[in-house]
């Protein structure tokens, strides 16, 4: 195998130049020019001039490898080798081709990673409701005559969301030891004073994240998105229980509730049917919060915010 008189690789601005032989074209010149890979071959018998026998755009390839002095490139679904006369040429070749194509993954990275956000916020905030209502189920259930395996079953159903909450990164820790141990020893005013601790918590986390810019408010479901759901959850199970336990601040809460929706409904741009969450919360006054009526009161809201938590 014969090359042309071989020179150290020139250094650009964007990479390099060297000679190189391509497989099944020949010998010619490797080069990178911002973020494309060239091969040059010259042709005509007397007045010789360069054409590009082949061109890669570093964001088409899927991987390169270095063997000795030959390079193997894979893109859009064929390899191109190129040998390259001395190894260490091909070895600073190869370096410089798998820093440009780190540099061309890095906004790509970037922008793969703000797509994943509102998908784990959705999926923390899905979880965030169904630890709110096996927590408020508790506290309901202390209401009048207590049956201790309803709570008992209400406990593991809470420890089950709270473990998929703090599964996901960066959630708060929300500690049941002691809401756990009052449960056990059917204590009930302390399982009612660990629940709303727990609550509080939870409902801190989501309040306490910090405000994402306007780049973020277009972006849905965002940190402000979450106060909003969060606010408006909590203040719909205080409604079940407040009617439960017959509160005169629930029609208060009704109002605030309407509020908080309609506000989240324009932030978004959600279609909310925010009459017909209205509409349970009266049913739960008219029908003294019935188990099925208090299901589908939570249903209907879930159905409100059905495309804002399938981010």
């Amino acid at each position: 195998m014969k090359f042309r008189k071989q020179q150290p690789p020139e250094t650009t601005a964007a990479g390099f130049t060297a000679d190189a032989r391509l497989r099944n074209v020949g010998n010619g010149t490797l080069e990178l020019v911002g973020n494309t890979i060239k091969f040059h071959v010259e042709t005509g018998r007397f007045k010789k001039r360069k054409e590009i026998a082949k061109e890669i755009p570093v964001a088409d390839i899927e991987s390169i490898e270095r063997v000795g002095n030959e390079l193997s490139i894979a893109w859009k679904g064929v390899t191109d080798r190129f040998v390259i006369e001395k190894a260490e040429l091909a070895e600073t070749i190869h370096a410089k081709i798998t820093e440009a194509l780190s540099v061309q993954s890095k906004p790509l990275e970037a922008k793969e990673a703000a797509k994943q956000k509102p998908k784990e916020l959705a999926q923390a905030l899905s979880n965030a409701l169904k630890i709110t209502d096996s927590l408020f189920d508790i506290l309901r259930s202390l209401h009048g005559r207590v049956n201790w395996n309803r709570v008992e079953s209400q406990l593991k159903c809470s420890k089950e969301n709270v473990r998929r909450f703090t599964d996901q990164k960066g959630a708060v820790n929300l500690d049941f030891a002691k809401l756990s141990s009052a449960i056990k020893e059917h204590l009930p005013e302390e399982i009612s004073k660990e629940a709303y601790s727990i609550l509080k918590a939870l409902f801190e986390y989501f309040n306490g994240l910090p405000s994402q810019g306007e780049s973020s408010a277009q972006i849905h479901p965002n940190h402000d998105d979450a106060k909003k759901v969060i606010l408006a959850y909590y203040t719909l199970n205080d409604i079940i229980l407040g009617t439960v336990v017959e509160d005169e601040e629930v029609g208060k809460e009704r109002v605030e509730l309407a509020i908080v929706l309609d506000d989240l409904s324009k932030v978004t741009g959600l279609n909310m049917n925010v009459d017909a969450v209205k509409d349970i919360v009266a049913k739960l006054g008219a029908e003294q919060a019935k188990e099925s009526v208090i299901e589908e009161s939570r249903a209907v809201f879930a159905q409100q915010l059905k495309d804002l938590l399938a981010a």
